[in-house]
Formats: structure tokens, C-alpha cells, sequence
């Protein structure tokens, strides 16, 4: 019964292991780099100086479009009229990769507009642990 239950823990345990590598990357509102913190609204500069150069760097240009519904005057005597209005702006995207090493998990942050957006786990780094 012991060596059934023993065998029961360590396949959970590796179950539970194999799901986590294989995982999708895992969404937080920040990140530590040593003993800081750095969390979403933090500015390019801001992340940068608390946790480095990031191991990739990557900017893209996004042309976002936003529908609002608005009034609008009535022709047939309604009430109410209402309609939609597009706005159309270009927000710039920045993607930065950090690798702490094999020991802890790569990092994905995301800046919209110079801003930290999201920060993304994914799996254990590749490089030699800093």
C-alpha cells in the first residue's frame, strides 16, 4: 500500500511538472529584477534601469481602430438617433525578451505606447544563469 501510494506522488509530480512546461505562457502585472519591482504603467526607461538591457528587443507600429456609438440627429422624428464613429491612431509596440537563466522562467513584456502593458511567463531560460 505505502510503495502504491509513494508511486501515485512521484507520477503526480511528474504529471504536474510536464504540464507546466508545456504550458502557455503564464499573464502578471509585473516582474522583479533582483530586489525591484517593475509593473504595468512603468515607462521604457523605468524597466530598463531596474532590470537591464532585455536579452531582445523588438518595436512594431499597430493601427488600432475604436468604434464608439454616438447621437446623431434624428431625421424621422425619433427620440433618439444613434450611430457609430470610428477613430483610427497608430500606437507604437514594444516587445522585450529577458532570460535569467535556466534555473527561472523567461520573461515577455509588453510596451503600448512606452508603457509596460503585460508581462508574459513562458518556459526556463536557455542561458547560463546570471
Amino acid at each position: 500500500m505505502r510503495m502504491r501510494a509513494l508511486w501515485s506522488g512521484l507520477l503526480g509530480a511528474a504529471l504536474l511538472s510536464a504540464v507546466s512546461l508545456c504550458a502557455a505562457p503564464v499573464a502578471a502585472d509585473g516582474m522583479s529584477c533582483g530586489n525591484r519591482l517593475v509593473s504595468k504603467g512603468d515607462s521604457l526607461y523605468q524597466v530598463r534601469s531596474v532590470c537591464g538591457e532585455p536579452d531582445d528587443a523588438r518595436r512594431r507600429v499597430e493601427t488600432r481602430t475604436e468604434r464608439r456609438r454616438v447621437r446623431v440627429p434624428c431625421k424621422s422624428g425619433a427620440a433618439r438617433c444613434e450611430g457609430t464613429v470610428e477613430h483610427t491612431t497608430d500606437v507604437i509596440v514594444d516587445e522585450w525578451t529577458y532570460d535569467f537563466g535556466r534555473r527561472r522562467f523567461i520573461r515577455y513584456l509588453t510596451f503600448v505606447d512606452g508603457r509596460l502593458a503585460a508581462v508574459n511567463t513562458g518556459g526556463y531560460g536557455s542561458r547560463d544563469d546570471r
